[in-house]
Parts: C-alpha cells; sequence; structure tokens
C-alpha cells in the first residue's frame, strides 16, 4: 500500500513538471526529455511489477492515426477489420495478437480506451501515443500498469504515424 502511495506522488511530481515544462518552456525539446524520463521510470516500475502477468492478460492500445489515413476499412471497432496490406502496422499488431495471445484495441480517444480497458481488465497495457496522450493517460490511469510506447509523428501530429513492433514484442518477450 505504501508503495502505491509513494509511486502515486512520484507520478504526480512528473505530470506536474511536464504540464509546467510545457506551459513555461519553449523549447519543445525539454519538454520531450521530461516526457522521456517519466516513460522510462513508468516503464521500469511497469516490468518489475507485471514480470509473471500471462499474455492473455495484456492489452495492446493504439491511436487511430497509426491506421493509413486512406484505409477504407474501420478498424476501431475490430481490430481484426484489416485486411493486412501493409499500408500500415495494424497488420502487425494482428501478428502480435495471433503470435501471444494478447488483445488489441485501436482506439480513437480516451473515452473508448477507458471503455476497453474497462471491459477487458487487463493486467498489463502496453499504450502507443504521443507524448502528451501517454504521459497524460499514464497519470490517469494509475496505479494500473501501462507500458508506454511513443509514436512515430512521420507525417506529423494524428496523421499516419508509425510505431515500433520491435519494442512492443520486446516487452512480450520478457512476460514469457
Amino acid at each position: 500500500m505504501l508503495k502505491i502511495v509513494i509511486l502515486r506522488w512520484i507520478y504526480l511530481i512528473f505530470y506536474l513538471l511536464v504540464i509546467i515544462a510545457r506551459k513555461f518552456s519553449k523549447e519543445e525539446i525539454e519538454n520531450s526529455k521530461i516526457s522521456k524520463i517519466f516513460i522510462r521510470f513508468n516503464n521500469g516500475v511497469v516490468l518489475k511489477r507485471c514480470k509473471d502477468v500471462p499474455a492473455n492478460r495484456v492489452s495492446i492500445l493504439l491511436p487511430h492515426c497509426i491506421q493509413n489515413y486512406e484505409c477504407p476499412l474501420k478498424v476501431t471497432s475490430r481490430v481484426e477489420n484489416c485486411k493486412e496490406c501493409g499500408k500500415c502496422k495494424v497488420g502487425n499488431i494482428l501478428e502480435l495478437q495471433r503470435k501471444y495471445g494478447v488483445k488489441a484495441k485501436i482506439a480513437t480517444g480516451g473515452t473508448l480506451a477507458r471503455k476497453f480497458l474497462k471491459e477487458t481488465k487487463p493486467k498489463l497495457v502496453i499504450a502507443v501515443a504521443c507524448e502528451r496522450d501517454l504521459v497524460a493517460g499514464i497519470y490517469d490511469a494509475f496505479p494500473m500498469s501501462v507500458y508506454g510506447v511513443f509514436n512515430k509523428k512521420i507525417n506529423g501530429p494524428c496523421f499516419n504515424t508509425d510505431l515500433s513492433i520491435q519494442e512492443i514484442e520486446s516487452v512480450l518477450e520478457k512476460l514469457r
């Protein structure tokens, strides 16, 4: 219990630092450094807490912007609607889902993400998002174990973003 209270305070301090840096720092790099330190700290804590979590109790939560913008298929309702054409990483997520037995969900926002987590009740969430959303989501979800992975904004924010399948798979391998 005491560990959770201490962690809550640490998370609050990090979260406040991120907010303050965003508000007062003109340098996006400085904001990014604080977010990266927070995610690194969080991910270390999560891996220690979740080393014995079975894969079927793991959920992968993804932003809708990883799907190719021109794709006519709706994968936010069911990831399995993806035809695995290779134009985005949704097909790779389906491969991970089949290989490890994890559940994956693409959410259009925080409300849908919270609904998915409430329904599936995972022991560990691997969440992919931009820095701002990831830091806020991890803070909001505490004490739920959420491992954070930054998406890659190749085409700018929230448009045809990318992600590291290798990083997600390495987390799943550590659970084996």
